[in-house]
């Protein structure tokens, strides 16, 4: 029973390189746009430098300094009271002591708890405002509160809380004592990442924090303490998994904390969510909306660790229906002012809470109208808003911009050529030298008649017509082809069945695309998985799915239609189009600028991750020479042919001219992408494959990813004809 299990596979303190759950991609990104002082990230910053300036100020803290010790007599040991239980005032001396929920006792000020929270929030200060000024005077003043609170052996605190939220007349401490040092994890950790870059924060200081951590790591997983905070059932529990998953990935156990985070869908979400979205534990509380809101924050931070370790909690949904996204749906309108509370709330509600839950949904849910910055918010106006610390460690999300970057009004796009094979052309699971050479050179490669699978291919053809919402395109009727569809193609007609532009359909949504006749028969047929392996190597990932079924309409003779070039910014590292019915020339295929890969590369993060925001324009410029310089090639062709490619090419669907010939023909291709299988991935939600974008599921980020430079196109290919 968790986390008996867990704690059998906690392995003993060893010095590693510390894993920290901040998303280096959402900081650099934040760096960007704290340089624009009317930026959300750049009114933090200023807010931020104001407090790191008294923050400076602080004197050192210590536990060992409290006027009164807990029973074991050690100055070490960390105490502290429950916040809500008072003097009984029907007993001459008080105890035992009794609980008024939401009502706070002023005798916690006399206890550790307050040093405590002061000793992060300044640690969390400086360390981010090391990270964003890189002034090594905050970095030697946060150094110097992590050692005195944590390393020296004359001022530091024991690694455990067994003494956490007594109860004078009932106990000398409780498990849910753990409750005070969540924010360990959710704000000092991640500041404390910025510090390994400064020279006044040793190897030797980050190797003693961790060795702190790893006791107190252990103590949670097996002190009786710790274990009845891991199975109590409401936000202290969710927060002991925030902590316990965080400090595993800081004292550099991954496996530990991937184990505990595959759990969670059952363990917190399955038993802690109603199928309508109400947390009942939470909404029992006299201060409801805060704690239902403080557990919502709590398990989108699990969902956003999950994401980088490629552990989709996002869309995790139990039999009957209980998710994350029920839950913030059931409490956005209560944050917006949407809908006025009802229930018991005391003491105000802190709507920085709110903040951080919808910056992180607008994120990990992709949508807009979620993002805090954007949006209303009842508590908060925008000044205050715009300061939010947590601007700078979740940036505000600004939607998927870097999927569609314009064209230049100038660039003038050429007629696509047909495709003229060279004369090494076949259709067998192998590479050539030559075939190999062209590839590299040209970034494609045509394989005719690569799958035998007609009755597949049918199946296909019949699937994409049985998706047609209320038979706005009809099969037996070329004429509601052109310039399809006719009548309304709402919102839940994109969500379920994917969009439908100008005549191009991609049916795609996360019900489509995992189907056997797609997965077993297609991506994962014996000859693509062959020729693959001669691409990337052995070990290619099983593919759990295909991206869809991408179908262009044709296009009426009398309006004017144009090619639409972009890049693919995901972490596929080879991409297929596989054509499951006959396209005949000029007829919508599949359109490439030969060579653009080269131009693409130097311009991600990664070899095969997201394009580098901080070089999208220079990113657009070069793209767009090679639309004025490139005359791009068009594939046509039959069942079964298949164009592999690499994905930084510069590339879109043709125009279905077959309206405009002797008979009206719609362009079926499934793409497929592939992944190397044993690499550690995680979603890129700003840039690249999310956890709600499923038909992407086989194109994650991973974390061996290495940064792109000229030199690294190939690496990691496997071209060796041998093989």
């Amino acid at each position: 029973m968790y986390p008996d299990n867990e704690a059998d596979q906690l392995k003993a303190y060893s010095p590693a390189e510390p894993i920290f759950t901040v998303d280096a991609d959402y900081i650099s990104r934040a760096r960007s746009l704290a340089r624009q002082e009317d930026n959300p990230c750049g009114q933090a910053l200023k807010a931020l430098l104001v407090e790191a300036g008294v923050a400076l100020q602080q004197e050192p803290l210590s536990i060992v300094n409290k006027p009164i010790l807990p029973s074991s007599g050690d100055k070490h040991d960390y105490m502290s009271v429950g916040p809500y239980w008072w003097p009984d005032p029907e007993k001459p001396d008080g105890l035992p002591y009794i609980r008024r929920d939401g009502e706070r006792n002023p005798e916690v000020l006399k206890t550790d708890r307050p040093l405590l929270a002061k000793l992060i929030s300044t640690v969390k200060t400086l360390g981010f405002a090391y990270g964003f000024s890189q002034r090594e005077d905050y970095a030697t003043h946060a150094a110097l509160l992590l050692r005195t609170w944590f390393l020296d052996a004359e001022t530091k605190m024991n690694p455990n809380l067994l003494y956490g939220q007594a109860i004078p007349g009932r106990c000398d401490g409780r498990g849910i004592g753990l409750i005070e040092t969540a924010a360990f994890a959710r704000e000092m950790l991640p500041a404390i990442s910025f510090l390994i870059d400064s020279e006044n924060w040793s190897e030797e200081d980050m190797q003693g924090l961790q060795a702190w951590f790893h006791a107190f790591l252990e103590w949670m997983l097996t002190h009786p303490f710790g274990v009845d905070e891991a199975r109590h059932g409401n936000n202290h529990s969710t927060a002991y998994d925030v902590q316990v998953v965080t400090y595993a990935f800081f004292v550099g156990q991954p496996d530990l904390a991937r184990r505990i985070l595959e759990g969670v869908g059952e363990r917190r979400i399955a038993d802690q969510i109603e199928p309508d979205g109400q947390q009942p534990r939470e909404l029992a509380r006299t201060m409801a909306l805060g704690y239902a809101s403080g557990n919502m924050a709590l398990l989108l931070e699990l969902a956003e660790i999950g994401r980088q370790w490629g552990i989709d909690l996002i869309n995790y949904e139990s039999p009957d229906g209980r998710s994350l996204r029920r839950a913030f749906d059931w409490l956005l309108p209560y944050w917006t002012g949407e809908r006025a509370w009802t229930l018991p709330q005391i003491n105000p509600f802190s709507y920085d809470l709110a903040f951080e839950c919808m910056r992180l949904a607008a994120y990990q849910f992709l949508n807009m109208d979620f993002e805090p910055a954007e949006a209303e918010l009842e508590g908060m106006n925008e000044a205050e808003k715009a300061q939010q610390i947590y601007n700078l460690l979740v940036p505000p999300f600004e939607g998927s911009r870097l999927h569609g970057l314009p064209i230049g009004k100038d660039v003038v796009l050429h007629e696509p050529d047909p495709l003229v094979h060279p004369e090494f052309t076949n259709g067998d699971p192998t590479l050539s030298e030559a075939e190999i050479a062209f590839f590299k050179e040209h970034g494609f490669l045509v394989k005719r008649g690569l799958l035998d699978e007609k009755e597949t291919f049918e199946r296909i053809v019949d699937y994409v017509w049985e998706q047609v919402p209320r038979d706005l395109v009809k099969r037996d009727d070329p004429k509601t082809w052109i310039d399809a569809p006719h009548g309304e193609w709402t919102a839940e007609d994109a969500e379920n069945a994917g969009q439908f532009r100008r005549g191009s359909w991609k049916l795609r949504s996360r019900t489509f695309g995992t189907e056997p006749f797609f997965v077993d028969k297609i991506a994962n047929h014996p000859r693509m998985r062959q020729l693959v392996s001669k691409f990337i190597g052995e070990s290619v990932k099983y593919a759990d799915r295909v991206r869809g079924v991408y179908c262009i309409f044709p296009k009426s003779p009398d309006r004017d239609a144009r090619l639409g070039p972009h890049g693919d910014h995901t972490g596929a590292q080879l991409s297929a189009m596989v054509f499951v019915d006959t396209v005949p020339p000029h007829c919508g295929g599949f359109t490439i600028w030969p060579g653009s890969h080269y131009m693409s590369h130097v311009y991600h993060k990664t070899v095969y991750g997201p394009l580098d925001p901080d070089r999208a324009e220079e990113y657009v410029k070069a793209r767009d020479d090679v639309l004025n310089e490139v005359t791009p090639v068009q594939f046509h062709g039959k069942a079964g042919d298949v164009v592999f490619w690499h994905p930084r090419l510069v590339h879109g669907p043709g125009v279905n001219y077959s309206a405009e010939q002797d008979q009206q023909v719609v362009r079926y291709i499934v793409p497929c992408e592939y992944q190397k299988d044993g690499l550690t991935s995680y979603y890129n939600l700003s840039h690249g494959p999310a956890p709600n974008r499923q038909w992407w599921v086989d194109t994650k980020n991973f974390r061996e990813d290495v940064p792109a430079t000229k030199e690294n196109m190939w690496d990691g290919w496997a071209f060796d004809v041998g093989k």
